[in-house]
């Protein structure tokens, strides 16, 4: 209660308005006091003045010859009045307290003044002659032409007044500080009991503003005060509902944009981040969060700057495509669209980010597979129209040419019979590569009856093809149709690119969580330029030597998918001149 301000401002003020209360109270009091006393003494005064005044006229005209101290002390009598004859000039005659020649000339005094004006005059003073408060009245007693003939004064001692006054004065402040200490008591009481439901209503207003919304008033009035405090705690009911929707609306809208794909960047006016999700982060390569720093500082994208001048100066949304290089040296590609908003009077901008690098790299190896699916489909056309064209033009009826020319026709058609295969393999393998039927099935057999149906091809190139596992049985989790067709692949391209002479060796390893399969050649190897590339659809190391041999440059390729939807591996290593091993890993069963 001591602490609050409040408290003391309306209590001091209290209390200093009684203070003031009392005091012009007992002054008022004593001021119509005195009024009332000194009017009783006015008027005995007056009464004297009309009884004295016909003797002293006639003293004051020189018609009578008495003694004048005589003449006013018998006017006086035995009252304690004190009677003085002035004259017209102002000289003092006579005076029942005090020799007339030691008295100064009266008439600048102000009841003498007043009594030359109306005939009466009235003044109180401390008289410098009998050193007392005293009470003046003047009278002209007669006019000579319009002049007084001189003054006839009474005077009393008002000490009995200020002694009066005094006791007054002394009861009056004895009572008033009686009250003044039962009003401050009260006051304070009263006070607090005022003080304390508008102190309980400031906390809870603080603690509303500082987000304690569960605050809330008890034990209020049954007045203005109490109404307030129940508006006050039914505003804290609704800023409780309204921050639960509040609060329960931003954890959806967070989560929403946390989970997002897309990148989402809010800036203010002078591109602060006020806000960006993990996607946003991450398709932009920053490593830390971007929140108050400027955008174009912590992502040096040149596009993205000119973005938000646009989205800025325009209320539509702005779209632009953002190229830059990521970290690991990779190109990325994103769209990015901004748009405008207002808040607290500044203008900001919210940047959508969607990653389309890979749509882009899968627009080009669509442009890629269409140009190559051409060049492939075209060169074998061609040759069966040179050649057809050729024979209906009478090549038919030469005996020694005629079956080259159609050995050549069926060797092209096979080559585009074995193009349309692995087309329509890799298509089916893309198809299903999130949903080949995946069993638990035992490796060894089938790897064993890919070798078995390789032994001619490789026998008739003068091949040593063999076979060697670490177990008899070698369990992995895969498809029966697609791990034959990657070992097929493989052995394939071994014996094909392998020279007479030479060997091609599996090899099946158990490892912790996979079964390694390696298919190892003598070849002639490929070139370390080209290992990266050498799953890519038709690439050729040597297109010349692909062609000759019938290869269509979709069998490393078909490997490589058929691997990765049993969730496998593959890689390659080789060495010009001395050969080349592919590497299979398949999870195990």
């Amino acid at each position: 209660m001591f602490r609050s301000r409040f408290f003391w401002k309306l209590y001091l003020s209290s209390a200093a308005l009684v203070l003031l209360t009392a005091l012009g109270i007992g002054g008022l009091a004593l001021e119509q006091t005195e009024r009332a006393l000194l009017r009783e003494k006015e008027i005995r005064l007056r009464h004297q003045c009309v009884a004295m005044a016909p003797e002293a006229a006639r003293f004051l005209r020189g018609e009578l010859d008495d003694d004048p101290l005589e003449l006013v002390t018998r006017l006086a009598g035995d009252s304690d009045t004190r009677v003085t004859f002035i004259g017209e000039n102002g000289s003092v005659v006579a005076d029942t307290h005090e020799d007339p020649q030691r008295m100064s000339n009266h008439l600048d005094r102000a009841e003498v003044q007043e009594a030359a004006v109306s005939d009466f005059g009235v003044a109180t003073r401390r008289s410098a002659t009998v050193h007392e408060r005293m009470f003046y009245i003047a009278h002209v007693p007669a006019r000579e032409a319009g002049r007084p003939v001189g003054f006839l004064r009474v005077s009393l001692s008002i000490a009995d007044i200020d002694r009066q006054l005094g006791e007054l004065r002394t009861r009056l402040l004895g009572v008033a500080a009686a009250g003044l200490g039962l009003a401050l008591v009260l006051g304070a009481f009263l006070t607090h009991r005022l003080t304390r439901p508008l102190e309980e209503i400031a906390r809870a207003a603080h603690g509303l503003r500082t987000g304690n919304y569960s605050t809330r008033l008890a034990g209020l009035p049954n007045d203005e005060i109490g109404v307030l405090g129940d508006a006050l705690n039914r505003l804290g009911v609704e800023l409780t509902q309204r921050v639960g929707e509040l609060s329960g609306e931003e954890s959806r809208l967070r989560a929403m944009l946390a989970g997002m794909v897309e990148g989402v960047v809010a800036v203010d006016e002078e591109d602060r981040v006020a806000f960006s999700n993990l996607a946003a982060r991450r398709l932009l390569g920053a490593n830390a969060d971007l929140k108050g720093r400027r955008l174009w500082e912590a992502v040096r994208i040149a596009e993205l700057d000119a973005l938000l001048r646009q989205a800025r100066e325009n209320s539509e949304a702005a779209r632009r495509e953002l190229t830059f290089g990521a970290p690991d040296g990779r190109e990325v590609v994103l769209r990015a669209q901004a748009h405008r908003f207002e808040a607290d009077g500044q203008i900001g901008v919210v940047v959508v980010l969607h990653d389309i690098t890979e749509l882009r790299r899968l627009e080009r190896v669509r442009r890629d597979f269409v140009a190559n699916v051409s060049h492939e489909l075209k060169t074998p056309l061609t040759s069966i129209r040179g050649y057809v064209e050729t024979l209906l033009d009478g090549a038919i009826d030469d005996q020694e040419n005629n079956r080259r020319f159609l050995d050549k026709v069926q060797v092209n058609v096979q080559r585009l019979n074995h193009l349309v295969a692995d087309l329509l393999s890799l298509a089916r393998v893309e198809a299903q590569e999130d949903g080949l039927p995946l069993e638990t099935l035992d490796l060894v057999p089938i790897l064993e009856g890919a070798i078995a149906l390789h032994e001619n091809a490789a026998t008739n190139r003068g091949l040593e093809l063999s076979f060697s596992a670490d177990a008899t049985s070698l369990s992995v989790t895969g498809d029966r149709e697609s791990l034959v067709q990657v070992v097929d692949n493989l052995l394939d391209n071994a014996i094909q690119y392998t020279p007479e002479g030479g060997n091609v060796r599996v090899h099946a390893t158990a490892e912790p969580d996979a079964v390694c399969v390696e298919v190892s050649d003598s070849g002639v190897g490929i070139p370390a330029e080209d290992l990266e590339r050498i799953f890519e659809r038709f690439y050729r190391v040597d297109k010349a030597r692909s062609r000759a041999v019938g290869g269509t440059g979709l069998g490393l390729s078909i490997v490589k998918h058929l691997v990765g939807a049993m969730h496998g591996e593959v890689s390659v290593e080789s060495e010009m001149g001395v050969g080349t091993t592919f590497r299979v890993r398949i999870p195990v069963g």
